[in-house]
């Protein structure tokens, strides 16, 4: 890939990989939107209150039981290849910029990155899915649509070759609680955009400022999702009733995206 920048005085820019996502990002965004756009942003802002809530908790959730699976993942590694944790050490290739890219990163992270990979992942292949089967086996299709977002970012594989499976543990815990956020919320688009958007824009701020820094604010968007759990998810999954069980909570009808075929 190319890389274009503009250097003033002794500051030099790099925007190549920020060119390069909007490219690769730009052509799929353009082509969906042109097909099925219109059933996409149709719902893609209701039930707010809902896809925070819900897609926060899944978040911290899913989150820590990616973290715990990573773990298990590493041991068994560890067991067969002692040597296979050497793999880490390689350079993120997503990350392997310059601090000031990375800066910019943020809120390209935020407003293109965690907005368009919902758009096409959550929108219109797990919409797609899920208008297809009329609703039917959702918690599969969302596993089966986060599989295929994990798929996309096959890179890593070529970089940490074995030791990919951890990262992909990650991608797949946070596709499926943002896939069952957008189930929930009846296509809610907006919150799972933003809370992807900011799980990646804290890696970029461990590039810009410190890994430690970086990995605090992941830490603490954790933590506030768990606290969202508590909070939302056992009422949602009937392992807690309503407040008032003789007047019965009546949640948002969960409306499945439009044949998208």
């Amino acid at each position: 890939m190319s890389s274009f920048s503009l250097s003033t005085h002794n500051t030099s820019i790099h925007y190549g990989p920020i060119i390069g996502y909007l490219v690769v990002y730009g052509i799929p965004v353009l082509v969906v939107s042109i097909l099925f756009g219109k059933q996409l942003f149709s719902r893609a802002c209701k039930n707010n209150k809902d896809a925070a809530k819900f897609g926060l908790g899944l978040f911290g959730v899913l989150t820590v039981v990616g973290l715990f699976l990573s773990i298990i993942v590493l041991a068994i590694l560890l067991h067969f290849d002692p040597h296979a944790i050497n793999l880490l050490n390689k350079p993120n290739p997503v990350l392997n910029v310059p601090s000031n890219v990375a800066w910019v990163m943020i809120p390209v992270s935020i407003l293109v990155v965690g907005p368009v990979e919902e758009y096409l992942f959550r929108g219109f292949i797990n919409g797609g899915l899920l208008s297809m089967s009329k609703g039917k086996n959702w918690v599969l299709l969302a596993v089966v649509s986060s599989v295929m977002f994990a798929s996309v970012h096959a890179y890593y594989a070529v970089t940490y070759g074995v030791a990919s499976i951890l990262v992909f543990v990650s991608l797949i815990t946070l596709g499926l609680a943002m896939s069952i956020t957008y189930y929930w919320s009846g296509g809610n688009i907006l919150g799972p955009a933003l809370i992807h958007g900011v799980y990646d824009a804290t890696a970029f701020l461990g590039v810009a400022t410190s890994i430690q820094i970086g990995a605090a604010a992941r830490l603490v968007m954790m933590f506030v999702g768990i606290g969202f759990a508590v909070m939302y998810l056992p009422q949602k999954i009937g392992l807690r009733q309503a407040p008032n069980p003789s007047v019965p909570v009546k949640l948002p009808e969960t409306h499945l995206p439009p044949n998208a075929s």
